[in-house]
């Protein structure tokens, strides 16, 4: 019916698709890599991996092979990083020497590399390696003849970068004017400070030690290849060993400056499809991280009544009276519609209460700027002392005008800073668990938990009971007794999942001492999306096992990599009725601000689209030891400039 339609797409000759490998005609061949040598036919052509060191170059110089129409347009000459691009090219196709079937200029000077890497060769030992090397070779062949040589030639492959000295605690950088300096400007501190002995990170009697990777992708791909570990960029480290907190917009300086030259004035950049330089321009769309270093990069803080980015000062937050740590429990039944039945409950919810407010509005960029515009600014540094303005965690929850508001178009996104779902997830699933399973010292059910009860809630089969000088806790109708609990361990134990679909749950599981131990956030994920249902169904009461499997359901909807309007407004209505169910059941102290967010989320696929491209699953299964991980998203978009 498409077909009949639409049609088909217009010069698709190519099925690539639909998986077709591209074949390239012998004048393309010429245009572009400018050799027909007979390196070039040693290789079957069609093969995808028919010369891994061509591979190697396009992957290193993010390019890709594609069909190239025909444009009635001027060629131009490549920009210099174009040229360099084809030099290589030309380098991984040209013969080692002439009549070479088997090593081309490119892959012997590689494999020479490798053997120097894995057996740890001085410059020396290569030099005379390479010096027999050519002894023996043809005449004429075109084995680089030093160790310098070759490096200069395997450069552009490399990750060149540039490093920049960084106050220890982060109050500037040395860089652009201050590149020559010798102290800090702010605390004093001497750049440099001599050192007797080498320096590890990790090593085995090492504090804990964390550095904070900065990475971009680029989205203007196809959704299959955007969040793949090649088409992500390592912009910059920043050193540890602890969190540089609200300083992170110290380290963040160069990649603002770089962000805002994209912008513009843009990138001179050379089209490979139509032969011509243009001016590249990118933007970036949001930031992903975890909900404390959203605090650090924002600038609104995470901590406290005041956690919720979204609703700001205008929530319902309160501090416990015995648990003293902020409870959202009285928070979500505003979201309802206007004549819901919830909000007239005086007796399930905060006792005595009833909801007659609105949910609160929803900023625009626009406005969270005009509002940070009115804040100072700070002196940055872990020696600067506590600087807050006035107001702060009563009317607002401002620590900083944050960095990324010097981007000129910031304001006007839609979604600058995404809440990760799979860490929202995580704590989520973490609190039922925990709390059901009753696990000491994780549970959200404690004594503390059940005096707030007391105050709060008309709960008198939850109230602690005195008897004598002993003060006993009544099983909550929430928290399984203990032969069920060993039950849903043995059940743990005995599970398994089909290969590629979750980890081994079951070695995670003690029977014996009724525990799991060190749950992965995949493991999570599993769990909340499929396991809870089933491990509680036959064990609670009907009403808790309806709202557990409901907020499962949630999160696999919510997680879906495709989602319509009215089922993301679906979602959006029944999240908010879901958790009042959850705090008709569970204790204040059981909502923290995790328990929240996630009436938000909704909003935030609506604008940002599916979660896989906006969480932080791809970026912590990259092979980084870090103690967290701080993504960038950015999004490039192309257009020509016109004189």
């Amino acid at each position: 019916m498409h077909l009949l339609t639409k049609g088909f797409m217009e010069d698709y000759l190519c099925w690539y698709a639909h998986g077709e490998l591209f074949v390239p005609d012998e004048s393309m061949e010429e245009q572009v890599v400018g050799s027909t040598s007979s390196a070039s036919n040693m290789h079957e052509v069609g093969n995808e991996n028919s010369n891994p060191y061509r591979n190697m170059v396009m992957d290193a110089m993010r390019m890709s092979e594609g069909n190239v129409r025909e444009c009635p347009i001027v060629e131009e000459e490549p920009n210099a990083d174009a040229a360099r691009f084809f030099d290589l090219l030309r380098d991984s196709d040209e013969p080692l020497w002439d009549g070479c079937t088997n090593h081309s200029k490119l892959s012997a000077v590689a494999q020479v590399f490798t053997i120097k890497s894995d057996h740890g060769l001085s410059e020396a030992n290569y030099d005379k390696i390479i010096e027999w090397a050519r002894s023996i070779l043809p005449e004429g062949n075109r084995l680089k003849e030093n160790f310098y040589a070759a490096k200069s030639m395997m450069k552009p492959l490399g990750l060149g970068y540039q490093k920049i000295d960084i106050c220890p605690n982060f109050c500037m950088l040395y860089y652009l004017e201050n590149a020559e300096m010798t102290e800090c400007m702010t605390c004093g501190h001497s750049r440099y400070k001599p050192r007797t002995d080498g320096f590890n990170p990790f090593g085995s009697f090492a504090a804990p030690y964390s550095c904070w990777p900065v990475i971009l992708t680029v989205y203007n791909l196809p959704p299959g290849m955007c969040m793949r570990p090649e088409f992500m960029f390592l912009s910059m480290v920043i050193p540890g060993p602890s969190s540089p907190g609200r300083n992170i917009d110290v380290c963040l300086r160069p990649l603002i400056d770089e962000l805002t030259q994209l912008w513009s004035p843009g990138a001179l950049t050379y089209d490979i499809s139509r032969k011509q330089n243009f001016v590249m321009r990118a933007a970036l769309m949001w930031t992903i991280n975890d909900f404390p270093a959203y605090g650090m990069v924002s600038g609104w803080s995470t901590h406290g009544k005041l956690a919720c980015p979204y609703c700001m000062e205008n929530n319902k937050a309160f501090t416990l009276t015995n648990g003293g740590k902020a409870s959202f429990f009285y928070c979500h039944r505003r979201f309802l519609p206007h004549n819901h039945r919830y909000r007239k409950n005086r007796k399930d919810f905060f006792v005595g209460r009833v909801e007659n407010d609105v949910a609160p509005p929803r900023l625009a960029g626009e406005e969270l700027f005009d509002v940070v515009s009115e804040y100072g600014e700070i002196v940055f540094g872990l020696q600067s002392g506590k600087q807050k303005f006035p107001g702060f965690g009563l009317t607002h929850n401002w620590v900083k005008r944050s960095i990324f508001w010097e981007l000129p178009y910031w304001k006007t996104n839609l979604l600058r800073h995404n809440l990760d779902v799979m860490h929202i997830e995580k704590n989520v699933f973490e609190n039922i668990f925990n709390t059901i399973m009753d696990v000491k010292g994780k549970t959200k059910d404690n004594i503390k938990a059940r005096l707030d009860v007391a105050l709060f809630c008309n709960r008198k089969n939850m109230e602690l009971v005195c008897d004598g000088s002993r003060v006993a806790k009544p099983r909550a109708s929430f928290v399984l007794e203990k032969n069920a609990q060993l039950l849903v361990y043995k059940w743990l134990k005995s599970l398994r999942f089909p290969d590629g679909h979750a980890s081994n749950i079951s070695r995670l599981v003690n029977t014996e001492e009724c525990r799991l131990y060190e749950m992965k956030s995949h493991d999570c994920h599993v769990f909340m999306q499929t396991l809870i249902p089933l491990a509680f169904r036959d064990l609670l009461p009907k009403g808790i096992w309806d709202a557990l499997t409901e907020i499962s359901h949630f999160f696999r909807d919510i997680c879906s990599s495709k989602l319509n309007v009215d089922h993301i407004e679906r979602l959006e209505k029944n999240i908010v009725e879901t958790i009042c169910k959850l705090e008709m059941i569970f204790p204040p102290s059981f909502f923290d601000s995790m328990e929240h967010l996630p009436v938000h989320l909704p909003f935030e696929v609506k604008v940002g689209g599916p979660v896989q491209y906006r969480w932080m699953y791809p970026f912590e299964r990259l092979d980084i030891t870090v103690a967290m991980t701080f993504i960038i998203k950015c999004f490039y978009f192309y257009f020509n400039v016109f004189n």
